[in-house]
Order: C-alpha cells, then structure tokens, then sequence
C-alpha cells in the first residue's frame, strides 16, 4: 500500500483533504435535528472506505462505522456500532470474504479508533 492510500485500512486516520463529502440533518421525528455524515474514500477497483456517523443535535455521536473494501467488494472489513450518552460503545467488527460473513467483538484498541474516527468526522462536520 502506497504512503498516498495509507487511509485505506479499517480505522486508519483520515486523510487530510480528500474523499467525497455527505452531510444531511434529518427532519424525520425520531432523529429530528440529528445530522449524518458519510466519508466516501477510493474508486472501488483498487479498493474503497465509507465512514459514517451520527450526531445527535448537540453535536455528540451516536453511532460510527468504518467499511473498507478490496478486490471489487469480495473482501470487505467493517467496525461500526452505537456510541451510548454515557461513552460505552456496542460495536462489532465483521469480515466478509466472498460469502462468508464473521463477526466478533471489538478490541479495546479498535474501540479507540472508532471513538477517533468518530471525533475526526465531528471535526469536519460544519455545524453539527
């Protein structure tokens, strides 16, 4: 992996300028005021890296994920989950290879580069 697609890894830091940005605030009455906000990195050939997040309307996250994918969809990892009020995060990481899906619990580690990322598309985020 080249220096230029390093941000091409499951939890990796954000490039500093590039990808295609997404930002909606949702007026439905269940996420009334929440904003989601999607990072769309890669051509999907050599590979391609969708992060998304929720914020609630004062700016605190409420769910993350992380999707990087190769081989035109064949091998996909993803980490995502929900972030309580409270800080705790129920979250899972998923490998997809082909057709077989495998799920399994976060690291501690990967708990922390969720809750960067996270903080890293708040950043971005104008307002939110």
């Amino acid at each position: 992996m080249s220096n230029r697609e390093s941000w091409l890894a499951l939890l990796a830091p954000l490039p500093a300028e590039d990808g295609e940005w997404h930002q909606e605030t949702w007026t439905d009455p269940a996420l009334a005021g929440w904003t989601q906000v999607r990072l769309v990195l890669g051509n999907g050939v050599t590979g391609l890296r969708v992060l998304t997040a929720m914020f609630d309307p004062e700016g605190r996250p409420g769910s993350v994920r992380d999707l990087v994918s190769r081989d035109c969809g064949r091998h996909q990892e993803t980490a995502g989950g929900r972030i309580e009020p409270d800080g705790r995060l129920h979250a899972t990481y998923w490998l997809t290879e082909g057709e077989q899906h495998t799920p399994r619990a976060l690291t501690a580690q990967e708990e922390e580069g969720l809750r960067r990322l996270a903080a890293a598309l708040r950043e971005r985020c104008k307002p939110c």
